[in-house]
């Protein structure tokens, strides 16, 4: 019994430490958008239960409809985006393990914030990555967090 105690504690503590990564690489996020004035584009919804823990900044983009109170714009984002580049900062948590076509995302999502992404990832060693295996996606080390 106490393997499973120490399992579920261990997850637990990498769920805190993934939430805080969030909140700080968010808060740098909106940081430099507002330094820069630009709008802060958020990709994913804040409000998705267990990756949430940040602000929705000025745009939330997620592939399903949000119910969120902030302005939203469904769309995928393998898709190219409608906007100029450098247009804005994005700030993207936990979405590019998922994405049908991640290097199509991360070309779109660096095109539209000129290298102004801020990105959190689910570590491929964790209890959530062995549950959605899509999150042991290796992602190219030029989009690491800043």
């Amino acid at each position: 019994m106490w393997p499973f105690a120490l399992l579920g504690g261990w997850e637990v503590g990498a769920w805190l430490r993934r939430r805080e990564r969030r909140s700080a690489t968010y808060d740098r996020a909106l940081r430099r958008a507002r330094e820069l004035r630009r709008p802060l584009v958020v990709v994913g919804a804040p409000d998705g239960g267990v990756t949430a823990g940040y602000g929705p900044g000025d745009l939330v983009v997620d592939v399903a409809p949000s119910s969120g109170p902030w302005r939203s714009m469904q769309w995928d984002i393998c898709d190219p985006l409608p906007w100029p580049p450098g247009c804005c900062v994005v700030f993207c948590s936990c979405v590019l393990e998922y994405v049908r076509d991640v290097d199509a995302a991360i070309a779109n999502l660096s095109f539209v914030s000129g290298g102004e992404l801020f990105v959190v990832t689910v570590e491929p060693w964790s209890l959530a990555a062995h549950l959605y295996p899509n999150a042991k996606r290796v992602l190219p080390p030029a989009i690491a967090e800043k």
